[in-house]
């Protein structure tokens, strides 16, 4: 057992890979079965719960343990992801409420702040991972405070899609951090190549999308 990895912190991660697993793999599960059908919507919820426990300790690990700058902004993004991943299908094209506001509003401050915190502690950190994943960050928390403004019409017509790439981009997220963690040798292709193609994936499924959800988008249940 390395000298920096305690019992509790071997726990941690036992917990982390066991639920990051079963999220990739349910994840997998929502993103090929049909869009809102039972089994899209029960994958899709037990999804978001196994992610929720891998962002809490991936934080745990890298605020006690072990940080890592590139694993930090990928739960940064992860956890803004999933949020208003969620969001999107709770308000359905409504207007965003206060606490829509606040998070996008801090998810747009947060690579700044992530940036002047690692200069500040000299930390190192590899600028092309991390301008990218903050750049996706800065990106989709810009549109959402741009949804207090957008016409609802807009907003009516696009929460389907607005749900899907937030979702996939959570997705792409983990499976990054997963890739970039078992391949850190092939560092830092192994994290981009997943991007990638989960973006490559989200584009088909928005040029290719509205037909197929066309009867399903009704049966979209709330988790």
């Amino acid at each position: 057992m390395p000298p920096s990895h305690t019992p509790l912190h071997w726990i941690n991660l036992g917990i982390h890979i066991t639920f990051g697993t079963a999220a990739l793999g349910l994840g997998l599960v929502a993103i090929c079965s049909q869009k809102g059908g039972r089994l899209h919507t029960r994958s899709g919820r037990l999804f978001l719960y196994a992610y929720l426990v891998v962002i809490v300790t991936a934080a745990i690990g890298l605020l006690v343990f072990d940080f890592r700058s590139f694993l930090a902004v990928v739960t940064l993004l992860s956890f803004y992801d999933v949020f208003a991943g969620y969001r999107a299908l709770q308000l359905r094209g409504n207007r965003p409420e206060l606490q829509d506001l606040l998070a996008s509003i801090l998810g747009l401050l947060t690579p700044f702040l992530f940036i002047l915190i690692m200069r500040y502690l000299h930390q190192p950190w590899s600028p092309v991972l991390t301008w990218s994943i903050l750049g996706s960050l800065a990106t989709i928390s810009g549109y959402d405070l741009l949804r207090n403004i957008l016409p609802s019409a807009w907003l009516k017509r696009t929460w389907v899609q607005e749900h899907l790439v937030k979702m996939m981009s959570a997705y792409i997220a983990i499976t990054s951090a997963f890739a970039g963690t078992v391949f850190a040798r092939y560092m830092p292709w192994s994290a981009i190549v997943p991007s990638i193609l989960g973006t490559a994936v989200s584009c088909g499924f928005l040029i290719a999308g509205p037909r197929a959800w066309k009867r399903g988008r009704q049966r979209v249940l709330v988790p």
